[in-house]
């Protein structure tokens, strides 16, 4: 056994970066663990809600995930946009190897002399629908909103526009991140020195869609087709209302 196999695959300790395009870029599978490791292991910790017997061995599973699918020849191939979405496969293939874990201990806890729990048993362990706050779906779009700002940041950044990235994060990102008031218009022609109110709001409307540009990039690296990118994007979208101050909407 080599040393890479007997050394448990370990999380990631810098902040993830989304990955270039996954369909075409299918062999890299290390690059898949580094992005997504924060979400699979909430995803997985929600799944073992449903079995407390094994909530204590959430690490040594995902570690086995990884090494026996993730890193395994032809798993990542499967990765079939016809098929769903990317984030869609990435939570069957880890709950579908759960399923087959726990079914495979629980018949060598019976000495391999019983029959090994039938699959339909533990799916139906699986019924009902997530808690939000654990969702896998939850942290992709926390991922996905980090790395759009990232890049709408440098871009700003780089093309001295720094003030319209201030204003969207004081007018818009502050408010969904922070749970504070949007700062006003007239504070924002204070702090800028702009001319008039109308000036900050074409600021903010430059700057929202910048980030809207920055966000369908970043969905366009895992997902590909118009209808996806746009599902995704609604997705977001919802997730960042429920973040807002009460009464607040995406476009004040």
């Amino acid at each position: 056994m080599s040393p890479e196999t007997q050394t448990p695959w370990s999380a990631p300790q810098s902040g993830a970066e989304f990955p270039g395009t996954i369909w075409v870029d299918v062999t890299d599978r290390k690059k898949v663990v580094h992005k997504y490791w924060s979400a699979l292991k909430i995803y997985l910790l929600c799944l073992l809600a449903r079995f407390p017997n094994y909530r204590g061995e959430a690490d040594d599973l995902l570690q086995d995930f990884i090494m026996k699918k993730i890193l395994q020849p032809g798993w990542l191939e499967n990765a079939n946009p016809d098929k769903g979405r990317f984030r869609d496969f990435l939570k069957s293939s880890l709950r579908n190897f759960l399923l087959g874990e726990i079914r495979n201990r629980e018949a060598e806890k019976r000495g391999g002399k019983a029959a090994p729990v039938p699959l339909e048993d533990l799916e139906q362990e699986l019924a009902g629908p997530e808690p939000i706050s654990d969702s896998f779906d939850i942290a992709w779009l926390r991922m996905l909103l980090s790395e759009a700002l990232k890049q709408m940041e440098r871009s700003c950044n780089a093309s001295e526009n720094v003030h319209i990235w201030k204003i969207f994060q004081m007018r818009v990102i502050q408010p969904v991140l922070e749970g504070c008031e949007p700062i006003s218009y007239e504070k924002l022609v204070a702090e800028f020195g702009l001319k008039s109110p109308s000036q900050a709001t074409n600021a903010l409307a430059t700057g929202k869609r910048m980030f809207a540009r920055h966000l369908r990039a970043v969905v366009a690296q895992y997902e590909t087709g118009d209808q996806a990118i746009r599902a995704e994007l609604e997705a977001l979208k919802i997730f960042l209302q429920t973040l807002l101050p009460t009464g607040t909407k995406l476009n004040d």
